[in-house]
This record gives structure tokens, sequence and C-alpha cells, in this order.
């Protein structure tokens, strides 16, 4: 006879959507075990300690409850059981629940996009720095490409429309080209709003688009792991990069993060790919670009180190953007 445990690891699995076969794997016990387990109407019968508590008349309760509901928290179940009589608190009732819930995680998938296809842009808030003896509030700009995973950030002061672009011509720049295709959140700088499921893009960004020819897109929304390389890259700027640095003005911070992003993130062996981003953009195959393309937010001057990319080969008419815009 299986134990509650078993029992309730059979069940909860079973909800998960986990095949018999795959639930006998993990739990070493035998498919008909598994079957004879899920016909049950209730648990089997929980094996109570010689001496029992103030909880052990409603433990039963609680691991039935649990294997029907694993995301009932345990102030709910307090409440349920306190009608019932119980007279104990909340600790030792989290501390016999803790082994029988089951977090449910939902499937990671990791999408891989193809050479010169997609980059990644998202904004992060640094809070206020002491800056030229000023306290500035600071944002950085991340983009990444998909493929490569080659990073480029930048920190500004705004994220207005003309430095969200400028902060993309400058990443372009630092990339040699730019991909076919940059997927964004719903930010109002991106999309003003969404009309029965179609978004209108922010006219400034499709202008820009259409000028150096990609396309915009975006994530779903309330799905944040959609752009997960560049969350993911964020997170990795905080831990490597800001953590324990000083900076004098704006200038030496983007000075030191672009020597940085130069020296160290773009030349290290990624975890996901297993190669260095920089020998993986190099056969990205980006788009070339003209350095300063006629568009009305000038972009400012590039750092010396970054040299300047062919000019663009063709630039898409902005009609097509208003297929993308759905």
């Amino acid at each position: 006879m299986i134990s509650m445990e078993e029992w309730v690891d059979i069940v909860a699995l079973h909800r998960q959507g986990v095949s018999i076969k795959a639930i006998s794997r993990e739990l070493g016990v035998g498919r008909n075990t598994v079957r004879r387990a899920l016909r049950r109407e209730g648990p089997p019968a929980y094996r109570r300690p010689a001496a029992p508590g103030k909880l052990e008349p409603f433990k039963d309760y609680l691991v039935a409850r649990l294997a029907e509901f694993p995301e009932l928290s345990a102030a709910a179940l307090l409440e349920e059981v306190r009608a019932q009589g119980y007279a104990g608190g909340i600790s030792i009732l989290k501390d016999f629940t803790r082994p029988y819930r089951r977090r449910r995680r939902e499937p990671v998938v990791r999408f891989e996009t193809p050479p010169g296809l997609q980059a990644q842009v998202d904004w992060a808030e640094l809070g206020k720095h002491q800056l030229d003896g000023q306290e500035v509030a600071l944002h950085l700009f991340v983009m990444v490409l998909g493929f490569s995973r080659a990073l480029y950030a930048e920190a500004v002061t705004a994220e207005d429309l003309p430095t969200f672009l400028s902060c993309h011509a400058r990443a372009f720049a630092f990339f040699g080209g730019m991909p076919a295709e940059i997927l964004y959140d719903n930010a109002k700088v991106v999309v003003l709003e969404r009309t029965a499921g179609r978004p209108r893009y922010n006219p400034g960004l499709l202008d820009f688009a259409g000028r150096y020819g990609f396309a915009p897109r975006l994530c779903r929304p309330y799905r944040a792991r959609t752009k997960g390389k560049v969350e993911r890259s964020i997170g990795y700027l905080r831990d490597r990069f800001f953590c324990g640095r000083r900076f004098t003005s704006l200038e030496d911070l983007n000075a030191q993060l672009l020597a940085w992003l130069d020296a160290v993130a773009n030349r290290r062996e990624h975890a996901t790919t297993g190669e260095r981003p920089v020998d993986r953009l190099a056969r990205e195959g980006l788009t070339p670009f003209a350095l300063a393309p006629p568009w009305p937010c000038t972009p400012e001057p590039l750092p010396a180190s970054v040299r300047p990319a062919a000019p663009l080969v063709a630039v898409r008419p902005l009609a097509v953007y208003d297929e993308v815009a759905r």
C-alpha cells in the first residue's frame, strides 16, 4: 500500500499532465500502483504518530486539499481548518504542508533565432546616482542580438523617443549593422495603444524603423519571457558590471560600460550557446546601415572607438509596417 505522501505526489503529477509511465519512473512505483492511486476517491489513511498534536485531526483534510488545489496558501488553509475547530497557529500548519506542496512551474521554452533575425530591447531602472555633483535618475537602454547574444547597453537620463532612437543608432554602430526585426515590450515609447488586439505603434518609431529597414515586433502582453534574452542580460549587467563600481559622470559611466562590453561581456563564453558572443556576431549577417540616416532625431556623436558601418543596402517602405502592426 502506498503512503499518503506517494499518493499526493501521484495525484499532483497527474494533474500536471504527466503520464502514468513517467509518474511510475519518477516515483519508483509500478504503473498499476499509479492507476490504483488515481482511482481512489481520497488519500490513503494517514499513519498518525503516537502523541497526537493540535493539527493531527486535520492532517488528512489538508493533504487532500493540497492534492486537489496545490496553490492554496497556508493562510487559506488555516481559515478552513479553524472553521472545523483547529485551535493551533499557522507555523505548525506551514511546517506540515510544506512537503506536500509541489510547485507548478510553467515549462520554459527557449526560442533560438537564426542569424540576423532578431534583437531584443528593454529599459532597466538604475535609480538615482550622484554624478557631477548632482543627483540624477538613470535609465539603462539594453539591446541583445538573439543569435549571437552580442550585448549593447547605455545609461541615459531620459526614456523619451529621441533618446530611445539615438540609443538604437549607437547600438547598430556598435554591432556593425541591424537585425531584420526588434522585439519590444508594450512601453508607450513603442506602442501607443491596442485596439481590438492590434497595436498602434509610435509613429516616430515606425519612421525610424522604416528608414533603417527593420521590423518592430511586440512581445505578448504579460509574457515577459518572450524577451527573456534581454531580461537575463539586464540581470547580468546589474551583477557583473554595476555592482561595486563608481562613476564620476555619465560620460565616465558609459565609457567604462562600453569598454567592459567589448572586453568582457561579449568575449566571455555564453552559458547557453557555449561560444563567445563576439565570435557568433561575425556569423549574424546583419544588414549594414548608414551612420547618420536622414531622420529627425539625429543621434549624438558616437564614441571614438566605434567605427561607422557600411551604408544601408536597402530600406523597406513605411507601408510594410502597416502590415507588421497587427
